[in-house]
């Protein structure tokens, strides 16, 4: 289930310095990313949204001008075909059955290869060059809920930020990895929306609802999850009366909020 969502992160970002950096090639044609320098790029806050307005935003993205590499897709596209279809028949012995996982791997991404990639090679080529973000959303790392496949992103359309439990740790607290992306959306990627996405029988809420209070961990998982401890004290101090089950689904909704 994906709860409605007011999010209050342009509030917690308003002491971020822009940040803007740059994509170069090697030699060896690969993507790196400079070094970020200060600019004096406008900063556009995210709008923050409620999910009913989700009919009304539109992810597409505005893309690089790509006519001037028309002959250059057309030849890549060749050369891919004849790749893919070399691998196909290469390795299509060594897939006996389902069973075989990293061989239904590589089927699979063939399969993108050429059913997706090819086809629309011109907009990936345009993708490889710079990436327009409408979106950012922050969603559960559960395997069950893949937010391109509930809401239908495309490559281009969104940032991601994938943790246990969807949380976003409080920025007092220092450093982390969710407040970096955070940073990066907004002042580099300019996203115009963030979407915080929970779900029902979260396996990271039910960890933070039964963790001890005060008790210091080792474990990973509780260190992370203690970051939602303030929606678990909303939680415990509204639904006293509930049972262990309805608490952490009130604390699902809690927890985005």
């Amino acid at each position: 289930m994906v709860w409605p969502i007011r999010s209050r992160i342009s509030s917690l970002l308003c002491s971020k310095a822009p940040l803007v950096g740059s994509y170069i090639y090697d030699s060896c044609g690969c993507l790196r990313f400079s070094a970020p320098t200060s600019s004096s790029i406008t900063r556009h806050w995210p709008k923050i949204m409620d999910w009913v307005q989700m009919d009304r935003c539109r992810a597409a993205a505005s893309l690089p001008s790509i006519k001037e590499k028309q002959p250059e897709s057309h030849s890549n596209r060749v050369r891919l075909g004849q790749e893919i279809k070399g691998l196909d028949e290469g390795n299509m012995a060594e897939i006996d059955s389902y069973q075989n996982l990293f061989g239904l791997m590589k089927q699979r991404f063939l399969s993108f290869k050429s059913q997706k990639y090819i086809k629309e090679l011109e907009h990936f080529e345009a993708l490889a060059e710079a990436q327009f973000p409408k979106f950012m959303v922050i969603a559960c790392a559960d395997s069950r809920v893949c937010p391109s496949n509930i809401l239908g992103f495309q490559p281009g359309e969104v940032f991601m930020i994938r943790n246990i439990a969807n949380l976003v740790p409080v920025m007092k607290n220092g450093p982390s990895e969710c407040n970096a992306a955070l940073q990066f959306a907004v002042t580099t990627l300019q996203v115009e929306n963030i979407l915080v996405i929970g779900h029902s029988s979260c396996a990271g809420i039910e960890a933070l609802m039964n963790m001890q209070e005060d008790a210091e961990s080792r474990n990973f998982i509780h260190k992370w999850v203690a970051n939602g401890k303030l929606a678990k004290q909303r939680t415990k101090a509204a639904t006293a009366h509930l049972s262990f089950d309805q608490q952490c689904k009130f604390c699902e909704k809690v927890s985005i909020m």
